[in-house]
């Protein structure tokens, strides 16, 4: 059954509830391991570009290492590092397509659209992930340089301050642009998703959507955000404590037949374990301490990844939680700017869609 949204500000509490999902959780899960794959590789190239001993820097960073002083002497490694963010920008906003996609159906009454079917909608609406933000980083680019040609006709002697001078008022028109564009840009990484899982929409339609927002509905754009945040800071709390508790009940349990909480000490003390560098103060999420000798070596080792695993699924709910918030945000907000329903938007649509595909085989038939 589709859910009755009030179309205000009451509908964003909901994103913790359409946030608590195992098929979503699920996609944030694989996309944090891949963006970790990802940052690993580009930093280690990196560290290897730049002449560092991997060895040493293994024992250091392990599996999260982060760029030092030596990594940014140096252009190349710095490139590297910046392509690994930009893909796993593209890994995220991916993944929040995903979820945002669900998080549509979901509300539309369709509780069993899968992963499967959530990334095949990603693979045939990713296109805007990718134009989109990088015409935005062109834009600002060109704004930049416009900025810097007038630094460099400023330099010609005589008439070169006077015609800048001259051009001021304008060039702050065009830096205006320029600022609005890089919020444009801020936003379309977290808005993007949303915006093409409601809509299905083309790169032009995504982007006059992310600009129409941003400059129609601001105050509620801003408002709803820090609600939204407000309310996953609080179920992330809930969930923390619940698996606190779960935690808990595990340490009896297998205490009760190993006679110590090794395991639970692995289990809590993975992220340091797995990156030392990265969490170096890290004693676990649950705070649990004891004897840790039984678990050494392969045992702890396994204990630790494992306790890593659970410590990405928090934060999976924390970010399919955050996806969930701009879908609810975003339908909210174009019903307000646009008095557009985008649940029956996408009713009429495959209703359309349908017609096409048979209605002229049904009419065939209704006519024999």
């Amino acid at each position: 059954m589709a859910e009755e949204l009030t179309f205000n500000v009451k509908d964003i509490s909901a994103c913790t509830r359409y946030g608590f999902s195992a098929r979503k959780i699920w996609i944030f899960f694989k996309t944090l391991i891949l963006s970790w794959v990802i940052w690993d590789f580009f930093v280690y190239l990196g560290y290897f570009a730049a002449g560092c001993d991997l060895a040493a820097r293994w024992s250091q960073s392990r599996l999260l290492p982060l760029p030092g002083a030596l990594f940014w002497m140096d252009t190349v490694p710095v490139i590297l590092l910046a392509v690994g963010v930009v893909l796993i920008i593209y890994v995220m906003m991916r993944g929040s397509l995903m979820v945002s996609r669900m998080t549509f159906q979901q509300i539309r009454g369709d509780d069993f659209f899968s992963v499967s079917d959530a990334a095949a909608f990603a693979k045939g609406h990713a296109v805007p992930l990718i134009t989109i933000p990088l015409m935005l980083a062109l834009i600002l680019f060109l704004i930049y340089g416009a900025g810097a040609l007038t630094g460099l006709i400023s330099r010609v002697p005589a008439v070169g301050s006077v015609a800048v001078s001259l051009l001021s008022i304008p060039l702050w028109g065009v830096m205006l642009l320029g600022v609005l564009t890089l919020l444009a840009l801020i936003l379309s990484l977290e808005l993007l998703p949303a915006v093409v899982a409601c809509t299905g929409g083309d790169s032009f339609e995504s982007i006059f959507e992310v600009f129409s927002t941003l400059t129609s509905q601001s105050w509620r754009l801003c408002l709803y955000w820090l609600l939204s945040i407000l309310i996953i800071v609080l179920g992330g709390a809930v969930f923390l404590l619940i698996s606190s508790v779960a935690v808990s009940f595990l340490s009896l349990s297998v205490s009760a037949g190993a006679g110590n909480s090794g395991l639970v000490t692995a289990l809590a003390s993975g992220p340091q374990l797995l990156a030392p560098e990265a969490l170096p103060f890290f004693s676990g999420l649950l705070g649990q301490q004891g004897d840790v000798q039984v678990w050494s070596g392969l045992a702890g080792i396994l204990a630790g990844i494992s306790g890593t695993a659970i410590f990405l699924i928090i934060i999976s709910y924390l970010l399919s939680s955050y996806s969930s918030a701009w879908t609810l945000i975003y339908v909210v907000l174009k019903y307000r700017k646009d008095g557009e329903d985008l649940m029956e938007r996408a009713d009429l649509e495959e209703q359309r869609e349908f017609d096409r595909i048979y209605g002229n085989s049904g009419q065939d038939s209704e006519d024999r």
